[in-house]
């Protein structure tokens, strides 16, 4: 039986950063899908600098937990 895809409802995407062009990228993972060639993700991702945020399906390799603290001050 084929694996089903993992979908995130809003409050619970996980952070996550996106290689975009040799850059990584905040983001957050929407969901994952398997294929036949592995699975991919549907990352919402912001280029730096940017507050619009763009959407994507990347291999599982472009997609990596985000560890940066982005708080900056907040509690």
């Amino acid at each position: 039986m084929p694996a089903e895809p993992i979908i995130y409802a809003p409050a619970d995407r996980p952070a996550v950063e996106v290689l975009v062009e040799g850059t990584w990228c905040y983001g957050v993972l929407r969901m994952w899908t398997p294929t036949d060639a592995g699975w991919v993700g549907d990352v919402q991702y912001f280029l730096p600098g940017e507050t619009s945020g763009r959407l994507d399906t990347f291999s599982a390799e472009q997609i990596r937990e985000d560890t940066v603290d982005r708080s900056h001050g907040r509690s």
